[in-house]
């Protein structure tokens, strides 16, 4: 026959120390989850107003299927073009989405944005080269818990928010005319930001990496074409 007098003590003493891992536990997803989450912000298709003036392409690395070009557009919407990208997104002019190509240091590959299929190939001076040219880039920092985006060409600030020590944005592209910056964040978002600040960001594309800049509708090539 047990003694249940000692059971009794033993199995409070396992039901504390279970309730104690479990309280680190809780606390550990906390501060993992909840202080170390992005910034919530809005998405463009649910707030489609104001719309961009133009739509922008990158260029992702995927582990199957290599570098691929996605679009997105001024609704809201994104798409994958092509995968297996030779390259890297250069500009965007009234040809197509160019394409600077890895293989062949001198050449573009035209590719249309309807279709991902390449339509054009140019040759380019690689001494000229001089990469995308996004028309004014923006820059980020860590101060103090806050995040501040920050116009290079003018040293605006036109987004401070607070955010984890690990959540950063990189470098962005001014639209055309001025009035966007498209930007990626660590959470693998594209953002779309006014460039005078007068709204937050709104997100443009979820679940995507930065590979390089995004490129606007309407840039054009930096370098020497023949």
């Amino acid at each position: 026959m047990s003694d249940t007098s000692t059971d009794r003590p033993q199995r409070s003493t396992v039901a504390l120390v279970a309730a104690a891992l479990l309280l680190i536990v809780v606390v550990a997803l906390v501060l993992v989850f909840g202080i170390a989450r992005p910034p919530a912000l809005s998405s463009l298709a649910d707030q489609p107003d104001p719309a961009p003036p133009a739509a922008v392409a990158w260029t992702s690395f995927d582990p199957d299927d290599g570098p691929c070009l996605h679009v997105a557009r001024p609704d809201g919407t994104t798409e994958v073009l092509v995968c297996n990208l030779d390259g890297e997104v250069w500009a965007w002019d009234d040809d197509g989405i160019a394409v600077f190509t890895y293989r062949a240091r001198d050449e573009l590959e035209i590719i249309d944005p309807a279709t991902g299929e390449v339509v054009e190939r140019r040759e380019v001076d690689p001494e000229g080269r001089s990469g995308p040219s996004p028309g004014g880039t923006v820059s980020s920092r860590h101060g103090d818990g806050t995040l501040t985006v920050t116009r290079v060409d003018t040293r605006d600030v036109i987004w401070e928010v607070d955010a984890p020590e690990g959540y950063r944005i990189g470098q962005g592209a001014v639209s055309p005319d001025g009035n966007w910056v498209a930007m990626f964040d660590s959470a693998e978002r594209l953002l779309l930001l006014p460039a005078d600040g007068s709204a937050e960001p709104r997100v443009w594309a979820e679940d995507t990496t930065e590979w390089d800049l995004p490129v606007w509708e309407g840039s054009s090539p930096s370098a020497s074409t023949s």
